[in-house]
């Protein structure tokens, strides 16, 4: 977290530095700092504890490897994922499988409860994971 804050960390230091021995300020923004770090740590431990609970509770399920995969990254989120759902043309994309095997295996998904429809329909269709586990 330090590595990210490192032009502030340098001018509180310094401004630390110049204040006769008064490190509150210094204090202050290092607990804000270790708050933050401790706050995306958990939210790291919190997706990790569920991918693990979700691949625990759908273990038995036959699912194809292009299947895995899309839960996988959509489980993961964020950057590397798909924090907002996935529609039928991305999940063909990240599978690499054409339109009608995506849309095949969305609705086997769907079966399966893996993953929900999110509102809204079409083209425009999203899944995400089911989160009731």
């Amino acid at each position: 977290a330090i590595l990210n804050k490192r032009k502030s960390y340098y001018e509180i230091l310094e401004q630390t530095q110049k204040n006769d021995s008064d490190i509150t300020d210094w204090l202050v923004w290092f607990l804000d700092t270790l708050n933050d770090s401790l706050e995306k740590t958990l939210a790291q431990i919190s997706r990790t504890l569920f991918k693990s609970q979700f691949w625990h509770k759908y273990s038995n399920l036959a699912l194809s490897e292009e299947q895995r995969k899309v839960l996988n990254r959509l489980l993961d989120g964020g950057e590397n994922g798909f924090e907002h759902g996935i529609s039928a043309s991305q999940y063909q994309k990240v599978a690499k499988i054409s339109k009608a095997t995506a849309t095949r295996h969305l609705s086997d998904l769907l079966e399966k409860k893996c993953i929900v429809k999110l509102e809204g329909g079409g083209r425009n269709t999203r899944y995400q994971i089911n989160t009731q586990l």
